[in-house]
C-alpha cells in the first residue's frame, strides 16, 4: 500500500467505540453494550475485548426500523 493510499484509507475509514456511539445516539451504556453484544444485525466487530462499528455502516443500521418483534 502507498502512502497516499493509505491517507484515503484513513479518511474514509472511521471506528466508533461503545463510547462514541453513546455520545452519538444518547442511548445509556447498558442499552449500548446489549445492541454490540447481542443484535445480530449490528455490524459491529470484535477486537478482544473491545468492540467498534464502522460509520457508514452504523448509519445503515440506523436507517433501518427495528422492533422486539420477531
Amino acid at each position: 500500500m502507498t502512502k497516499e493510499q493509505k491517507q484515503i484509507a484513513q479518511n474514509e475509514l472511521i471506528m466508533l467505540d461503545m463510547k462514541d456511539v453513546q455520545e452519538l445516539t444518547g442511548w445509556c451504556e447498558n442499552v449500548v453494550r446489549r445492541i454490540f453484544a447481542y443484535d445480530k444485525d449490528m455490524p459491529a466487530l470484535k477486537f478482544g475485548k473491545k468492540y467498534q462499528v464502522e460509520l457508514g455502516a452504523f448509519k445503515e443500521y440506523l436507517s433501518k426500523r427495528r422492533t422486539n418483534k420477531d
